[in-house]
């Protein structure tokens, strides 16, 4: 409306100008007055009429693209059934808005599909491209350069639409075998429906899957997990390197964050396999990340699905000695005892419980794991063996009364009678016993001491502080 009035105000004073300084007749004028006016308006008209038509186009060709993004491929009458587990937690209505989000807040509604901002032309290049479809059949294609690793099972790929996000792409050779194919499907669409755990940070849980062009799963998308693994823990000196400025407590809040998350998961009977340390993540806030989350145990509608995967050094010794309960389901006692092991590799700065010195065998013997085995280990009196050459009794001496009391239950004890193995509720109560006296006593908190701890009393402990915190049964 401003605009207008200008425009004819311009008008008139260009017309009393003219008039002025030509002393043309004032009739003559107005006629030129009003030629110019029909002028304007026609110019103005074609103007409005071009932007009208511009924004036409741009709903047409850009807003209209949504209408080809609709799904392409028709569901399939097998998995009818099961469509709704494959999207994305209930309360995201677009797999787009779930992928392209910051990963502060990736749960937000849009009108879009999860490939609407993908070019084809992005990697179309690469000779060693692959396609993968999401639930709508649309598709992506991924090539080397978005290639982040690859492990026995599958090779994980950067998204391109979002870095915060990876895809895991199983191999051939798995798939090729209907038997493992079809598990995985079942594990994936499983864990598909715990959209609790598709919130989770901190894990690399799946989120969507990932299909072939015949709308079969073939991998998953994930959020992608940050920080160093658990490997970095084998030394001190190693440790220092990267965290030049922790001390034991750090050691203590990340072996109990992990503690705690492998405990949640176990509340919703999803239980961790394999206790790789590259699985385990830590950042400097001495939080805890989980990936490779499909090698869990899952129940759900599909039943519980077995996987067979293990760390040699790191698992129950049952599994190790009986091949047959790899086709079995884990238990919880399997899971205590490789969480209690993994606790005790960083409270110890990457010393294996199962690791020792034998004076009368004149070194080191074996390896961790056929010492697991055996059962042999140098916790507790009466062992016939030792802890290795070097600070690493003064390291053990260093821990609370209940927390070697746990360690020993688990690893001597525990060994070949599952049943008494400690729970995890006591390993996480050990575990605050010591960061309370870690912020009582700056000794704690040494992580090579140069001298062991000296004991109070016969039993290794004041009586107050084992009065203070209460050992949790089972």
């Amino acid at each position: 409306m401003k605009n207008n009035i200008c425009i004819a105000m311009s008008i008139l004073l260009f017309g009393f100008l003219f008039l002025v300084f030509t002393g043309m007749h004032i009739g003559d004028a107005f006629s030129i007055i009003f030629f110019c006016s029909i002028v304007c308006f026609v110019i103005w008209l074609i103007g409005k009429i071009m932007q009208q038509f511009s924004h036409f186009i741009k709903k047409l060709f850009g807003q209209g693209s949504n209408m080809q993004n609709q799904p392409t491929m028709a569901p399939s009458p097998t998995a009818t059934t099961s469509t709704h587990i494959m999207t994305a937690p209930p309360h995201v209505t677009s797999i787009h808005s779930f992928l392209t989000q910051p990963a502060a807040n990736p749960f937000f509604p849009s009108q879009n599909n999860w490939m609407s901002n993908i070019r084809s032309k992005e990697s179309s290049q690469d000779s060693d491209m692959i396609s993968i479809y999401d639930p709508t059949g649309k598709p992506l294609k991924l090539g080397a350069k978005n290639e982040k690793g690859a492990g026995g099972e599958g090779t994980v790929y950067e998204l391109p639409i979002n870095p915060n996000f990876l895809v895991k792409i199983y191999k051939k050779t798995t798939l090729s075998d209907s038997r493992k194919k079809d598990e995985l499907r079942k594990r994936i669409e499983d864990m598909l429906r715990l959209g609790i755990f598709a919130q989770s940070k901190f894990l690399a849980w799946p989120i969507m899957p990932a299909m072939n062009d015949k709308k079969e799963i073939i991998g998953f998308v994930m959020r992608k997990c940050s920080g160093a693994s658990f490997l970095n823990l084998r030394s001190p000196r190693n440790i220092l390197n990267h965290f030049p400025n922790w001390t034991r407590r750090e050691l203590a809040l990340i072996a109990l964050d992990y503690v705690k998350k492998v405990r949640m998961l176990a509340d919703h009977q999803v239980l961790v396999n394999d206790f790789n340390p590259s699985n385990f993540l830590m950042n400097d806030n001495c939080s805890v990340s989980f990936i490779d989350c499909d090698s869990y145990q899952i129940t759900g509608p599909h039943g519980i699905n077995i996987t067979r995967t293990y760390f040699p050094s790191h698992v129950a010794p049952e599994l190790m000695t009986n091949k047959y309960l790899m086709d079995r389901p884990r238990t919880i006692e399997h899971v205590e005892f490789g969480v209690a092991l993994t606790v005790f590799n960083i409270l110890m700065c990457g010393l294996h419980p199962y690791n020792y010195y034998a004076p009368k065998e004149k070194g080191d013997c074996s390896t961790p794991e056929q010492n697991l085995i055996k059962g042999r280990c140098p916790l507790g009196k009466g062992a016939d063996c030792k802890f290795p050459k070097g600070n690493w009794y003064n390291m053990w001496s260093w821990l609370p009364f209940n927390l070697k009391s746990t360690f020993i239950q688990m690893f001597k004890d525990g060994h070949s009678n599952p049943a008494v193995r400690p729970s995890l509720a006591t390993l996480q109560a050990n575990l605050e016993e010591l960061l309370y006296l870690m912020s009582k006593d700056p000794n704690f908190c040494i992580m090579v001491p140069t001298k062991p701890k000296k004991q109070k009393s016969s039993s290794g402990v004041a009586p107050r502080q084992r009065s203070t915190f209460v050992t949790l049964q089972r």
